[in-house]
């Protein structure tokens, strides 16, 4: 019942359909797909299914999984969410709440902030490369550590 009612609010959210699944696989099979662009859509695989399955209690490690290019909307981190490595992350969903710390290190496909961000300890951003500017409605930003760019 606890998974209905996560993936419904997260319906939105577009993840890697088991048929996609299927044909990256068959794609392996004939060498097309090479063994390390499988596993990196498997870690895609057990990384929605992490988010999905994610109460919001405790921290949320996502990290190094380059295949992620954003995350669902109303998702809000009880503790630290942990997106280091995450190359492929575009985007962040508005309103993100986090009561720990954001690790964004090493995103360089980020290339802004979402409104309504909130962060209860510190941000990090080093090496988000793309990133070109903080947002320009400071009181929508709501940090309460430091911002380490």
């Amino acid at each position: 019942m606890k998974y209905i009612k996560l993936y419904e609010k997260f319906e939105n959210w577009k993840t890697l359909s088991d048929e996609a699944y299927s044909n990256v696989q068959d794609l392996h099979e004939m060498g097309v797909v090479s063994d390390q662009e499988l596993r990196e859509l498997q870690r895609l695989g057990q990384i929605e299914q992490r988010i999905i399955h994610y109460t919001g209690v405790g921290n949320l490690n996502l990290n190094n999984c380059t295949l992620l290019k954003s995350l669902p909307n109303g998702l809000k981190v009880g503790g630290h969410l942990i997106l280091n490595g995450c190359t492929g992350l575009e985007s962040l969903p508005d309103d993100l709440e986090v009561k720990g710390y954001l690790n964004l290190s090493g995103c360089i496909r980020l290339e802004s902030l979402p409104a309504g961000l909130k962060v209860g300890r510190d941000l990090y951003l080093y090496g988000c490369t793309s990133l070109a500017e903080l947002p320009q409605d400071q009181k929508n930003l709501k940090i309460g550590g430091q911002i380490y760019i």
